[in-house]
């Protein structure tokens, strides 16, 4: 099966066990508990509970007891729940993570990063909640945020490097040996 096309407003339901090797392209609503070996398109909700070998491009991502190793590019949200890893880079509107992600995230709005959640990402974004116990490994910036940093801090211009001084040999000393000094021995009185 190479491309899954409905029109009718109704939910596709790929079921647990299915093996899809292609492409799926789809208008409407997809429950995914199956495998896909290959990219998903939907200008709608996605929901996977499945594996996903390829990219997703999806109006809102929701994945559960899923694994995913692809780009994921949503115009809305995106929620990785427990149970899930994602070895790829999210675009979104805004995250939610209670799962593991590794890859760039590139969130427009706010992430939610859960206690159980495991980020080895960098992360820009607008704003990031983070709750006690999640695990976050990468650099964070808030690019999206309101606030302009350079009108908060002062400018200034970075430090020169130092000058390399050229070192000078030390001077040579001349080592003479220096002779022992001899000890005095007392005399012996003279006997008269």
């Amino acid at each position: 099966m190479s491309n899954l096309d409905t029109n009718n407003g109704a939910t596709a339901v790929i079921p647990k066990g299915t093996v899809i090797s292609g492409n799926i392209e789809i208008a409407d609503k997809l429950e995914m508990y199956g495998e896909i070996n290959g990219d998903i398109h939907s200008t709608n909700y996605v929901n996977v509970c499945g594996n996903v070998n390829g990219n997703i491009k999806a109006n809102e991502l929701y994945t559960k007891d899923s694994f995913i190793e692809g780009q994921i590019d949503c115009a809305q949200g995106a929620v990785v729940q427990d149970n899930t890893v994602i070895l790829g880079d999210i675009t979104a509107e805004s995250l939610t993570v209670d799962g593991a992600i590794q890859g760039k995230l590139d969130i427009r709005g706010c992430v939610t990063v859960g206690a159980k959640a495991i980020v080895d990402s960098d992360i820009k974004a607008k704003s990031i909640h983070v709750d006690n116990g999640a695990a976050i490994n990468g650099y964070c910036s808030l690019c999206y945020a309101d606030i302009d940093a350079k009108a908060v801090f002062p400018q200034t211009e970075p430090a020169a490097a130092p000058v390399k001084e050229e070192k000078a040999e030390p001077a040579k000393e001349t080592k003479e040996k220096a002779e022992p000094a001899k000890e005095a021995k007392p005399k012996a009185a003279k006997k008269s």
